[in-house]
């Protein structure tokens, strides 16, 4: 991967072109303990609200993120509540906003979701699906021919929210060929005559089923003989099929590929399609082989799944996962305890354990092995730098709170790096639930910060003696001689 991510950023990638539906994704985040007495369904004490950009605007997102030249090219109602939020996302996220048609007849698309403990409890959509009108779609198309270029690469993202029509679709395959452009599409709905044309169509399994019974083919055939029954019948480069937890699949009338999808925990699958359909977009705009685009798609998919919620994934993280550290650190609390409440339900042993660890030392290795022994999940707590000056003094610390997580993510039985800016990490301890707290020294149980805290709600409080002769000072002292 890191050889494959040194050849695209070696190249200069094509302007990109993403048309489609974009959306916003509402997650309400709370806690349940009761059930309503209104009805027999579970009162959500909200927590914290978030919004994502969902849908093309994701998949322009995981673009840009990338590092290719986009422009999105979508419709929105600028007047609603979700459509205002959604421009401000696009800004915040330095995606041009000049290819976005302003539309006051239609609804923005909205989805929100209930989530407890990263579960998704419910999900309410707002959306309408209704064609373009002749305007709006006369609209779309002087959006397009003005970011046009040579040799571009057009996505289109389809979620049958009434902007790609059959109409609209053959104006943009005819402007292509006039251009010498791929297009790449994501589908939806049941009417697949109207993507005679395109280059590639990427559905997943149970889109790929519904393209079966559209062409009256059997799915007791295999994916390769139909797929290339439906490049004929479509006019295709080739079909790609996502198979979630089994891979991908390419075929067209020449080739076969199958990439075999990555062994990673899975918190939530949504967006994963978008981030394939812009890895690929990216392979594509670089000129890679059909394998190499589908590894790339394939690697950038397995980072999405891993994370709650939609997920941009970059370059540097392709590369950075294979060593398998930056998944490990968390950039939010609620990240992290919607995480381990999620391997809690799974019946997993959360195991927790804080520190400076300014010089990992051999006394460091000792404490967390032993930690590791008490349970299946190892988080480790870092005070940032400036906790540690208020603990250690202005000298300290040596490394700096970005350094000291990345070396302990490195480690392999730590399974979770998180940092607090408190003396302690008793309000962080309080806030995650763990079951075991470890704490390396010669203090008494009943004196450790968060103690308390765990042994009342069923938990343990361990104590690792120290190795003696190890610690950041003596090392200090030793280099200094």
């Amino acid at each position: 991967m890191k050889n494959l991510i040194k050849t695209i950023k070696a190249k200069s990638p094509k302007n990109i072109i993403i048309i489609g539906d974009v959306m916003l994704d509402e997650y309400i985040f709370g806690s349940v303990s009761r059930i309503s007495p209104e009805a027999p369904v579970p009162v959500l004490k909200e927590e914290k609200r978030e919004w994502n950009l969902g849908g093309a605007a994701n998949v322009a997102l995981n673009c840009k993120k990338a590092g290719c030249n986009i422009n999105l090219i979508s419709i929105i109602n600028d007047s609603d509540i979700a459509g205002k939020k959604l421009l401000l996302l696009l800004q915040e996220n330095n995606i041009s906003i000049s290819g976005i048609v302003k539309s006051e007849s239609r609804k923005t698309t909205c989805k929100k979701r209930a989530l407890c403990a990263g579960q998704q409890l419910l999900r309410i959509d707002s959306e309408c699906d209704y064609n373009l009108t002749e305007h709006e779609l006369n609209l779309i198309l002087e959006k397009l021919n003005s970011s046009i270029t040579k040799d571009s690469i057009i996505v289109i993202s389809d979620y049958a929210k009434g902007l790609i029509t059959q109409n609209l679709l053959k104006n943009i395959i005819k402007i292509a060929r006039e251009c010498n452009c791929k297009i790449l599409v994501d589908p939806k709905g049941k009417d697949f005559e109207k993507y005679v044309g395109v280059n590639f169509i990427k559905p997943n399994y149970k889109e790929y089923c519904l393209m079966l019974e559209a062409y009256n083919l059997s799915q007791h055939d295999t994916i390769i003989k139909n797929a290339k029954i439906l490049c004929d019948k479509l006019s295709l480069d080739g079909l790609i099929v996502t198979l979630g937890e089994k891979g991908i699949q390419f075929v067209s009338q020449e080739q076969e590929v199958f990439i075999p999808a990555l062994k990673r925990e899975i918190f939530d699958i949504t967006g994963a399609g978008d981030t394939v359909l812009a890895f690929l977009a990216l392979g594509l705009s670089v000129n890679l082989d059909i394998k190499n685009c589908l590894t790339l798609a394939n690697h950038a998919a397995g980072i999405s799944v891993s994370h709650l919620k939609n997920y941009a994934v970059s370059l540097n993280e392709l590369v950075e996962v294979e060593s398998n550290t930056i998944q490990k650190i968390s950039q939010s609390w609620i990240n992290l305890k919607i995480e381990l409440d999620w391997l809690k339900a799974q019946g997993k042993k959360i195991v927790f354990t804080n520190g400076c660890f300014d010089l990992l030392h051999v006394g460091h290795i000792y404490l967390l092995n032993e930690a590791k022994k008490l349970g299946d999940i190892l988080v480790v707590a870092i005070n940032t730098d400036a906790s540690v000056k208020r603990y250690k003094g202005d000298a300290r610390p040596i490394q700096t709170l970005e350094e000291r997580m990345s070396i302990m993510a490195s480690i392999g039985i730590v399974d979770f790096v998180v940092s607090f800016d408190q003396d302690t990490p008793k309000e962080l301890i309080e806030y995650l639930h763990p079951d075991v707290l470890v704490k390396g020294g010669d203090y008494k149980p009943e004196f450790v910060a968060g103690g308390d805290f765990v042994r009342a709600n069923g938990g343990s409080v361990v104590i690792v003696n120290y190795q003696s002769g190890f610690s950041t000072t003596n090392i200090v002292k030793r280099v200094s001689l």
